[in-house]
């Protein structure tokens, strides 16, 4: 007999046990008592009262209690004891009983960031940040958030040192954090701090932040400064000065737009191939293939990029024009030129050159290798 019910009474807590996730009050009714009944039905509750931005009432608090007694592990009491002290503005409460759930759980994506919202309305920035670091790495979707707030900090006096070790602990922060700050060329010389070796890196993923910058001071009219950190990402020596970088489009880990950008849609692709630029163009819609930023000093030059293959007449122009649009140097018809020659006037500090496929009447298939491509002074 004594064995039947306890047999009874271990397949009434299972029950319980299992009825807690999928039905929490019919578990409560099989197992008044069950921890894991009890956590159950009084979450659920937790969520109903939090929809209609109300408190629990006291028999989801008394369940609560009962739960945390009767498993002194489990983190729901706290986080949810905490989560309404941190509403209350009783943010000391909050913080003892948010440790207390993020210990019992570490995993615990809500415990750490409320713990971290806590953390951070006290002011406690660095902590709060930590905190919201270990859950981007719980949560990767989490990161987007973070990333505005590390951007806030960053300017923040003695920021930079604390920033670096949260992102040596948490390098899946670095590139989106990098990317924001990139946005403002007033933070050239704290992103290149904290990029350390990635400022040289040949991954392509770091070309965004890269990228980002560069465009940041070309926008501003900031050419050579833009032109000094690009040959710093290029690894270009000192007394390197070429007229035209890669015209032997050859890989390279260097980024636009002193560095060729090329593109690839449905009007057709440009890409490096044996050290020519490979060129398919379909001739059914207007497309830039090929781009990139000279800065030629005043001066006369002849351009030269020889090709072979198919290209219909019409279909593929190279282009040079001052930066700001507003005056074309040179242009010509692939098919029917390797090359021409060009004047750069004092009023235009920097320069565009560009492979144009251009929308036919009667669309039909280029096929090119072109290269190497050379920009020489006239007369040199």
């Amino acid at each position: 007999m004594v064995a039947a019910a306890l047999a009874a009474e271990v397949a009434r807590v299972s029950l319980g046990a299992y009825y807690s996730d999928i039905h929490p009050s019919r578990a409560l009714r099989l197992a008044p008592q069950s921890p894991e009944a009890l956590i159950a039905t009084a979450m659920v509750d937790v969520g109903r009262a939090a929809a209609n931005s109300s408190a629990p009432d006291r028999l989801t608090f008394d369940r609560l209690r009962l739960a945390a007694a009767a498993a002194p592990l489990e983190p729901e009491p706290f986080l949810v004891q905490g989560a309404l002290a941190e509403r209350e503005g009783d943010l000391a409460r909050a913080e003892s009983l948010l440790i207390q759930a993020r210990w019992r759980n570490p995993r615990s994506n809500a415990a750490r960031y409320l713990l971290a919202d806590v953390w951070l309305r006290q002011n406690k920035i660095v902590q709060g940040l930590n905190e919201m670091a270990v859950l981007s790495r719980l949560l990767p979707e989490a990161s987007v958030q973070l990333v505005p707030a590390l951007s806030q900090y960053a300017h923040s006096p003695g920021a930079r040192d604390k920033l670096a070790g949260i992102l040596q602990q948490n390098p899946q922060l670095k590139r989106p954090l990098l990317n924001a700050l990139a946005a403002d060329p007033a933070n050239a010389e704290l992103v290149l701090a904290l990029a350390g070796a990635d400022s040289r890196s040949a991954d392509p993923a770091a070309n965004s932040w890269k990228a980002r910058m560069l465009n940041g001071f070309v926008s501003r009219g900031n050419y050579g400064q833009a032109y000094g950190l690009w040959r710093n990402f290029a690894g270009l020596p000192g007394n390197a000065s070429p007229l035209i970088f890669n015209g032997e489009f050859k890989s390279s880990s260097a980024p636009p737009p002193f560095n060729w950008s090329y593109s690839s849609s449905s009007a057709g692709f440009a890409e490096p191939e044996n050290g020519r630029l490979r060129v398919l163009f379909y001739g059914r819609e207007q497309a830039t293939l090929a781009s990139q930023m000279l800065l030629l000093v005043p001066g006369a030059y002849r351009f030269d990029a020889p090709f072979g293959g198919t290209a219909i007449g019409g279909a593929l122009t190279w282009t040079l024009s001052c930066i700001n649009g507003a005056k074309q140097l040179m242009q010509f018809d692939l098919s029917k030129a390797a090359g021409g020659q060009f004047e750069v006037p004092a009023d235009c500090p920097a320069q565009t050159l560009t492979l144009t496929g251009n929308l036919l009447d009667m669309p039909r298939d280029s096929d090119v290798q072109i290269g190497p491509a050379r920009i020489q002074r006239a007369g040199a």
